[in-house]
């Protein structure tokens, strides 16, 4: 046992139940097939809403397309962090397989259908102002190169802050162990890093979406 054990997936009967917890979530989307909604339901819609104007605020009436898609990208990784907040569930979003399949999945179409849509302005997005036009080539890929690298700190940066607050959290119970007044002391503390965590799973779901729609917004 190390402090990283918490993060290994195990099976089942040869089923990886922590992995089913991800597809989980989507039970959570339909809000219309119910008659009556609930207070939880119409705290979710209110949230949608405000989180779908603020994106819209960000892009254009003509990008609606990648606003939903990035609007539904926030709501499904906020709900995947606070699920993780509860005891014995698997945080997936903790794990660069999962964040950094969200996000070259994504970036990558973002990119290629940007060049397959206008190469002409992609190349010259990639061009800094004012550089000598014989050194165009050179700086598209240079360019190309540092784009690439996004994915990478867009996903890593999610992955480390929801891996980090739960390490902190283990380390606090092992003092719990130590003396009775450790015990309360760890209680404590557990509960302010809780409050602290649940809007760190909020605030981690918006950025990750909010900095992917300012990428789909470079390509097109």
């Amino acid at each position: 046992m190390n402090l990283f054990s918490v993060f290994d997936p195990s099976s089942y009967y040869g089923m990886s139940l922590n992995w089913f917890i991800l597809m989980l979530i989507f039970l959570f989307f339909p809000f219309k097939y119910y008659l009556m909604e609930s207070g939880i339901m119409l705290m979710f819609k209110v949230l949608f809403m405000g989180v779908s104007k603020v994106f819209k605020d960000v892009s254009v009436p003509n990008h609606l397309a990648v606003n939903f898609l990035c609007v539904t990208t926030f709501c499904y990784l906020m709900m995947s962090n606070l699920l993780g907040l509860f005891p014995f569930i698997f945080t997936g979003t903790a794990h660069p397989m999962i964040t950094l399949g969200l996000g070259l999945v994504m970036w990558m179409s973002f990119f290629i259908m940007g060049f397959m849509k206008n190469f002409k302005m992609s190349c010259a997005h990639l061009v800094p102002e004012g550089s000598p036009l014989m050194l165009s080539p050179l700086m598209v890929l240079i360019e190309s190169i540092s784009h690439i690298i996004r994915p990478f700190t867009l996903s890593i940066r999610l992955a480390a802050n929801m891996m980090a607050g739960h390490l902190i959290i283990g380390l606090l119970s092992s003092i719990s162990l130590i003396s009775f007044f450790g015990f309360f002391g760890s209680l404590i503390l557990q509960n302010i890093l809780l409050i602290l965590e649940f809007g760190v799973a909020v605030i981690q779901g918006f950025v990750f979406s909010i900095l992917l729609l300012l990428y789909a917004l470079e390509y097109y």
